[in-house]
């Protein structure tokens, strides 16, 4: 199914400069995409995901503070994302990766129509790739990318201000933004936030349709594992910007081995009835102030010495499943 690697990330850190100091919200994270492959990045609120996108977008905050490598593959050859000047940033973003924001108001501009909007996307990709077009075909393109999401009268829509229509609404323009025009790399923010249940599915068909028909990569932050599970080929779990433990996703829910991961499959409530899930008892990490060694430990029934004093590293456990747990590391 693959054809080769697109995207890797090596020990990528970030921080940010806030008033007490440094807040240093991801810590050493690696992981590969592959050409045509479906990632899914889960964890709990405010572990790190959305700032993983944010810094493959190199979209971050002015305050933060990146190091570690993140590799793109073009032309069979690797780009270090961090060391392009902003014109090959800008020409990365419109012609090769794409992101769906989890919050649509602060993605779309108000004072312009989503016609305007969208008719913008379409062009900068055109014009990055030496195409020719005209008016009515970018019109043509926009139609079609707000009908694909299944949004009603895209005519009329197009004519409208984002303030004039519901949440929902808006977060599928911005998901036909993102789709508009052919990339090699999707990310996707929770893009099913602020749509019902019905939508939400039909959104994350077409967004997976899409990815299938295309051979494009994908990748998806969610806190929900049965999304990820119907739409992922692979699994990153993710605690207190660290990645714990990595797998194709049927081996993932077959034998989870993290700590971390059995707890948060414990989480999810059972169709039969079987009592009420207790959640994980404990608070999520202090980034200003993170604690030494593995950061679950806090929280972890199974944590000894060595959890408190030494970052665990990820060890391979056979047929691409890993973990970051001493657990493992120790021959236990």
């Amino acid at each position: 199914m693959n054809a080769g690697r697109l995207l890797s990330v090596e020990n990528l850190d970030v921080d940010f400069g806030v008033y007490r100091g440094r807040s240093r919200v991801l810590n050493g994270i690696s992981f590969n995409v592959d050409k045509g492959e479906k990632l899914g990045l889960v964890g709990e609120t405010g572990c790190g995901k959305t700032t993983t996108l944010r810094a493959l977008m190199r979209v971050l905050d002015p305050n933060a503070r990146c190091s570690g490598k993140i590799l793109y593959t073009i032309a069979g050859q690797d780009k270090d994302i961090y060391a392009m000047n902003a014109a090959e940033m800008l020409h990365l973003r419109r012609t090769e990766m794409s992101m769906i924001f989890q919050d649509p108001t602060s993605a779309l501009n108000p004072v312009f129509t989503v016609g305007e909007q969208i008719s913008s996307v379409i062009r900068a990709n055109l014009v990055a790739k030496q195409e020719s077009f005209s008016k009515n075909s970018v019109t043509e393109k926009a139609v079609k990318a707000l009908a694909d999401v299944f949004l009603p009268d895209p005519e009329r829509i197009l004519e409208s201000y984002p303030f004039q229509l519901s949440g929902g609404m808006r977060q599928r323009i911005c998901i036909a933004m993102s789709v508009a025009t052919e990339r090699n790399l999707l990310l996707a923010d929770e893009p099913g936030t602020s749509l019902d249940v019905t939508i939400q599915d039909q959104i994350l068909r077409l967004i997976n349709t899409l990815v299938e028909t295309k051979g494009m990569s994908f990748i998806l932050v969610s806190h929900s594992l049965g999304v990820v599970r119907k739409t992922s080929d692979r699994i990153c779990i993710m605690y207190g910007g660290t990645i714990v433990e990595s797998a194709r996703t049927a081996d993932l829910f077959a034998s989870p081995r993290h700590p971390y991961t059995r707890a948060l499959l414990a989480c999810v409530p059972k169709l039969g009835g079987a009592g009420i899930a207790e959640g994980i008892p404990g608070e999520m990490v202090n980034y200003i102030n993170p604690p030494a060694g593995c950061r679950f430990h806090p929280r972890c029934t199974q944590a000894f010495r060595a959890c408190r004093e030494i970052q665990p590293r990820p060890v391979a456990l056979g047929d691409g499943h890993a973990v970051s747990c001493h657990l493992y590391a120790t021959g236990s």
